[in-house]
């Protein structure tokens, strides 16, 4: 689901549940909670197939601010980076690093490429793609990793290397998400992995209750799922 609220409720309501029927069952074999702390769990157990290292950092929101805030000397030095952030303006370098930062993860959210955005026609997508290259080469520096990119990191690691997504799509017979209308691109792709050819996913949701367009999230997700019956 969408929020760790939600997730709260959901495992509480499983695990009673489980106790009426008395079915004798390890929450923990399943993979229940919110995209991105699902996504995080997969990087933690198959982490040496990541760029992750041990400890690695992981960022809030201002932390991940404040990170672009020390190297927006760097951010201001790329190609038609004027596009994105004005170097030369008066605006204050965190009002500058907020535009930055607010451009970057939508990159990761729509699970975008960057070398494909630098070799784009445009200046304004090839600075994007710039940028967040320069981005991604620093996380790996500092062994970190941002809320907005775990799920970027998590397809990523489910693309290369087929063995990981064989094994959690033998793990992961049944699919279920709620609250679809508010998932966003890269949600959708990891689902459409996950399922393979002819996966069992359910999804619930209303495309008049859309509350996280603002982070992402699209009901195109929701109004086009009926096309998944073609899978």
């Amino acid at each position: 689901t969408v929020t760790d609220k939600a997730a709260q409720e959901l495992t509480t309501r499983i695990s009673n549940r489980l106790l009426e029927l008395d079915i004798r069952f390890n929450l923990n074999e399943m993979y229940l909670g919110t995209f991105h702390s699902i996504c995080l769990r997969w990087l933690k157990e198959y982490r040496e197939f990541t760029r992750l290292k041990r400890s690695f950092a992981l960022m809030d929101q201002f932390d991940q601010q404040y990170f672009l805030y020390k190297r927006i000397s760097q951010y201001q030095a790329l190609p038609h980076i004027e596009h994105i952030i004005k170097p030369s303006s008066n605006q204050k370098s965190w009002d500058k690093t907020a535009t930055l930062l607010k451009w970057l993860n939508m990159v990761s959210e729509e699970a975008l490429d960057h070398e494909t955005l630098i070799e784009a026609e445009h200046d304004q997508v090839k600075a994007l793609g710039y940028a967040h290259k320069l981005y991604q080469q620093q996380l790996t520096e500092e062994n970190a990793l941002d809320f907005s990119s775990i799920q970027y990191e998590a397809l990523h690691l489910l693309r290369s290397y087929p063995q990981v997504l064989e094994e959690l799509r033998q793990k992961l017979k049944y699919l279920m998400v709620d609250e679809y209308q508010d998932t966003n691109t890269v949600q959708d792709l990891l689902l459409t992995l996950l399922g393979g050819e002819q996966p069992n996913l359910c999804v619930v949701g209303d495309d008049d209750q859309g509350l996280y367009r603002f982070r992402g999230a699209t009901i195109r997700n929701i109004l086009q799922f009926p096309a998944h019956a073609e899978w």
